[in-house]
């Protein structure tokens, strides 16, 4: 998820009801890549929706029985497009597939996070994610008040049987006269409130070996975003960059990940992208 795409904001609010049908443009996922893909490993995959946010704002039902298609079996939701609870459960149970995860905005964060574990517990959502800060809260007294406010939703969340977690990208990693936000965070909210989603494309951006932190902060980090890191610096398909899957997965697993969510911020063709990454992901953690 782009630092630099201020939009990001906006789609989490999803304010608005878009009822346009996808065109016949849609990709329709092979079913025999599906199959392969599904047969690799008993491990749950799952894709954030950010990826296919265009699709789900013309079409949530149809974008998420393509996905369930693909086979995929979990989805990290990020706003909700105005849909009904009610409808986006159906849509879920009929394309096969779960929501153990939703991020949340920092606008919603801040002022209204009640609402947030309202939906989550209507749609099972058991983990749910600060997403991004925007630049005014990168600072070292910033980190602190953020600190703060995770501890306490996370209580919130953890009364109504949820997980409060945090996204990271490569800007909490800056160092602030020696310190680090994403050290903040860690040392300064409680382990049982609040846990961490890793981002391995973002870490790579920072150049941060996610291995050392697995180590010293075991059990904290119940979700990854799975997504590669090309030549020249830029988001592709898993398989087609240059980050060690096969290698981290195991380490992954025994550090206490329990989802692994695959995400590609912005391509042309997301459908496609999810069912070349799924297959790549798959064929590496099998190995």
């Amino acid at each position: 998820m782009t630092a630099t795409m201020m939009n990001r904001r906006a789609f989490l609010k999803s304010a608005t009801r878009v009822t346009t049908a996808v065109g016949t443009a849609m990709l329709v996922p092979s079913l025999l890549t599906a199959c392969t893909a599904a047969q690799a490993t008993q491990q749950p995959i799952g894709v954030q929706l950010y990826t296919v946010r265009d699709l789900i704002a013309q079409d949530m039902a149809g974008t998420l029985a393509r996905i369930g298609a693909i086979g995929l079996k979990e989805v990290e939701f990020a706003g909700y497009f105005g849909q009904s609870y009610a409808d986006i459960r159906g849509w879920l149970a009929d394309a096969g597939l779960t929501a153990p995860s939703a991020h949340v905005s920092h606008e919603i964060f801040k002022t209204d996070f009640e609402k947030a574990v309202e939906a989550a517990t209507v749609l099972g959502h058991k983990n749910l994610i600060l997403s991004w800060l925007p630049p005014e809260d990168r600072t070292i007294d910033r980190y602190r008040d953020i600190a703060a406010l995770l501890n306490k939703n996370g209580a919130i969340a953890k009364a109504a049987g949820i997980q409060l977690g945090f996204h990271n990208h490569d800007f909490e990693f800056d160092q602030h006269d020696g310190v680090r936000g994403y050290d903040i965070f860690l040392k300064e909210t409680d382990p049982e409130l609040v846990k961490f989603e890793l981002d391995l494309y973002w870490l790579r951006v920072a150049n941060i070996d996610p291995l050392p932190l697995l180590a010293q902060y075991p059990g904290r980090f119940p979700c990854v975003h799975v997504k590669d890191y090309g030549a020249d610096g830029s988001i592709v398909d898993v398989g087609d960059g240059q980050i060690d899957f096969a290698g981290l997965y195991g380490p992954l697993r025994k550090a206490g990940v329990q989802h692994f969510f695959i995400e590609h911020d912005s391509s042309p063709a997301p459908l496609a992208s999810i069912e070349r990454s799924f297959g790549a992901f798959s064929g590496a953690i099998r190995g």
